[in-house]
């Protein structure tokens, strides 16, 4: 055999393998192959997209040097409105009527800049900017006008489809300048504020005048304390008031919530024949006037001299319903702890029933028969919680008395409360020389025989 003889590293050649492609390297490229040809097979079977080009971009729309914004005009749907300065304030031109003064800035601050974050081409009619878009007309202190159209909200939640009037880009805008611009002119009202001018806690009276009733006024009984909750009624007729229905109706007149303007200043005169619900005359720091109206499904609000009409929350004036003598009148005695009183007398024609108590001692003596606190107290509580029933401003004729009672207070004062014949079910209520109230006769027979089952 001839030839060079084989060495060592010779040898180790011999037995390495042969050099293979990496697998795994060969799998990405087979995907990558594969990725690239599903995406020229779809370009080349995609529809040309010639009518719509968007492209990304940041514009300024407003004009260079604008400066600062005078005055927006708002038109839509053949109706128009311009925000500006007059008399020192922002105002709505050619009317008096108070705006809400940070809404008015932030309108007219709109203009200030107004950035488009895409460009689009094609027909502004597609994006809603036609005949109904609203048309925003910014008027800068250096003359120039800028005119924006508004159009339609991009589907996607990117923004808001809009035009500079005059040009042939449609462009895309943000939320919040969409959102300031569609407010509506209801946004900008300064809505009064009737807290201003009294509240439940200081309110010193309240005439209700519903129509088809008497007028029925509620007074705290020392002005001077405003914070006594003490109440009477002095219209139509002088009778101590409930104090929880009374402050209830006080509470209900501050909270009528007025929720917009329904007509500014002449256009009043279209609200005239608006139904009265009801007047309210509330007397506090000062007196204010509030005629409430109805008009189809809308509650209006006149205040004082205001020539203005507001709308209402219907929910806030469910009150009304509620307010009547009969609801408002003190419940019959309704007016005392029992450790306040020490003897109670009560008579009818046929027999008297004496009653002696001293609450701190646990003494209840009916007739002089002793009665435990658990078999007196329910007696009392019945005598003192009748409940008025029926009101009658003008009854025909007061019967005689059919029941007398007497209490006695631990301060030797006396107090009485009369129950007249009036028909075959009911009995007048005789109280302070006041008799309009009408209550059930099986009522007050109930509080008698209760009384006779503890001698």
């Amino acid at each position: 055999m001839s030839g060079s003889p084989m060495t060592l590293e010779s040898a180790k050649a011999l037995r390495q393998p042969p050099k293979r492609f990496p697998p795994m390297l060969a799998a990405l490229m087979c995907c990558a192959l594969f990725f690239a040809c599903c995406a020229v097979y779809a370009a080349k079977d995609a529809p040309v997209q010639e009518e719509h080009s968007r492209a990304s971009s940041f514009t300024q729309l407003v004009p260079d040097g604008a400066g600062s914004v005078a005055a927006i005009t708002l038109e839509q749907g053949g109706t128009a409105y311009t925000v500006l300065e007059q008399d020192g304030a922002l105002g709505i031109e050619g009317e008096e009527t108070p705006l809400d003064q940070r809404a008015a800035a932030e309108l007219l601050q709109t203009g200030a800049s107004i950035i488009a974050r895409q460009t689009l081409q094609g027909n502004p009619a597609d994006y809603g900017i036609g005949g109904d878009a609203l048309r925003a007309v910014y008027r800068y202190e250096s003359g120039q006008t800028f005119v924006l159209l508004l159009g339609d909200a991009v589907p996607t939640g990117e923004g808001w489809y809009a035009a500079a009037e005059g040009g042939k880009d449609v462009y895309v805008v943000n939320h919040a300048l969409a959102a300031t611009l569609l407010g509506g002119r209801q946004a900008l009202y300064a809505l009064p504020e009737l807290t201003q001018r009294y509240t439940a806690n200081t309110l010193l009276s309240a005439s209700i005048e519903l129509p088809g009733q008497q007028l029925l006024t509620l007074e705290r009984v020392t002005k001077e304390n405003p914070f006594n909750t003490k109440v009477q009624m002095t219209s139509p007729i002088r009778y101590p008031a409930n104090a929880e229905r009374a402050a209830e109706v006080y509470l209900a007149l501050e909270a009528i919530r007025i929720t917009g303007v329904a007509a500014v200043g002449n256009d009043a005169a279209n609200w005239k024949d608006d139904a009265v619900l009801a007047v309210l005359t509330l007397c506090d720091r000062s007196t204010t006037t509030l005629t409430i109206g109805q008009t189809g499904e809308t509650c209006t609000l006149r205040i004082g001299g205001d020539p203005n009409v507001y709308t209402l929350d219907a929910a806030s004036l469910a009150f009304l319903d509620a307010v009547s003598v009969p609801y408002l009148a003190e419940q019959l005695p309704g007016l005392v702890m029992l450790n306040q009183v020490s003897g109670i007398t009560v008579r009818t024609q046929e027999e008297t029933i004496a009653v002696s108590v001293n609450p701190a001692e646990d003494i209840y003596l009916i007739d002089g028969v002793s009665a435990s606190r658990e078999a007196f107290v329910p007696v009392y509580q019945q005598m003192i919680g009748l409940l008025i029933e029926r009101y009658v401003p003008q009854p025909d004729a007061i019967g005689e008395a059919r029941i007398l009672i007497e209490y006695t207070f631990t301060n030797g004062q006396r107090w009485q409360i009369a129950f007249a014949q009036y028909d075959g079910q009911f009995d007048l209520v005789v109280r302070d020389g006041c008799a309009c109230f009408l209550i059930s006769r099986e009522k007050t027979d109930a509080v008698l025989a209760a009384l006779r089952s503890l001698k």
